[in-house]
């Protein structure tokens, strides 16, 4: 037991660390202590430069995207205040003449990001958020302006074109079924000196008689002739020969025919009216949009 006891005594005395030991163990936890905490405040650096750094250009595309959208936004705004007043011009005219301004577009809206409006205003600004949420749904209701107005613009010339051709047999009343009409009922009776023409009716011919005296006003009135003044000549041709003709029918059948074209072309000017009245209201709906939108434009201008 005693000799056991003094191999033990040995190894450990053996094995216990010397100063030495502990002056390299302290020295590397020293170092290394020192090498973490000089790591720790270089990445602490570098992070805060790149946080510094990130700040300061995300300020700088804030700056830029928001110059962009102002800048982008004072053009539109020009392009529908010249709009505006082409369709004031048109709606004033209806001449068949509208004028499309291509600028109004709104790509650029691809190219922004919202909230950098809504920091530069400040995301407590419910307000100013409201008056910025509300113009871009307006903008992005502009996406197919152009194509929308064409299309409207293209419907109506169609539509009243087709119903123009219609209204366009009031020339058989006043030309062609005239003429046909007093050559089987009238007689053409020479001037004195030979050079005029002019149709001889029976005594009792009434409705033909009726008719000639209508015709030789309205061929007199260059308004109507023209053509300059649609509803004059269906009010003050078109309706009164109806009117006369109805009233020898059924025993007339020349009559009958001239009601009956006479008809047609009063219920083709009602739907040249309507098809106009109701395209025209489009287009004040499109005044009110765009008078709305360039409001919008301002309030939105003065707040970023």
């Amino acid at each position: 037991m005693n000799y056991l006891f003094i191999l033990q005594s040995e190894n450990l005395s053996q094995t216990a660390p010397n100063w030495f030991d502990w002056f390299s163990l302290i020295s590397s936890l020293l170092v290394s202590g020192a090498s973490i905490f000089f790591a720790f405040k270089l990445a602490e650096k570098v992070y805060q430069k790149e946080k510094s750094d990130k700040v300061l250009e995300d300020l700088e595309i804030q700056n830029s995207e928001i110059q962009i959208f102002k800048s982008s936004l004072i053009e539109l705004n020009d392009s529908i205040e010249k709009q505006i007043i082409n369709l004031q011009k048109y709606d004033s005219n209806r001449d068949f003449k509208l004028f499309l301004h291509v600028d109004i577009k709104v790509d650029f809206l691809q190219f922004i990001d919202i909230k950098y409006l809504y920091r530069r205003i400040g995301f407590s600004n419910t307000e100013a958020i409201k008056k910025i949420n509300d113009l871009m749904a307006m903008l992005y209701a502009l996406y197919d302006f152009r194509e929308s107005l064409t299309d409207e613009f293209r419907t109506y010339i169609k539509k009243y074109n087709y119903h123009e051709s219609k209204f366009n047999q009031y020339r058989q009343l006043l030309y062609t079924k005239y003429f046909s009409i007093c050559h089987n009922r009238a007689e053409v009776e020479l001037s004195g000196d030979g050079n005029t023409k002019k149709w001889k009716f029976r005594v009792h011919d009434k409705f033909i008689i009726r008719y000639s005296e209508l015709v030789d006003k309205i061929l007199t009135d260059d308004s109507i002739v023209g053509l300059q003044d649609r509803a004059k000549l269906n009010n003050e041709f078109v309706i009164p020969l109806t009117a006369i003709a109805y009233q020898y029918v059924p025993e007339d059948l020349d009559a009958i025919e001239v009601n009956n074209i006479g008809n047609d072309v009063i219920s083709a000017f009602n739907d040249m009216e309507y098809v106009t009245k109701i395209h025209f209201d489009v287009i004040n709906v499109y005044l009110h949009n765009l008078r709305a939108v360039s409001a919008k434009i301002r309030e939105v201008l003065d707040i970023i």
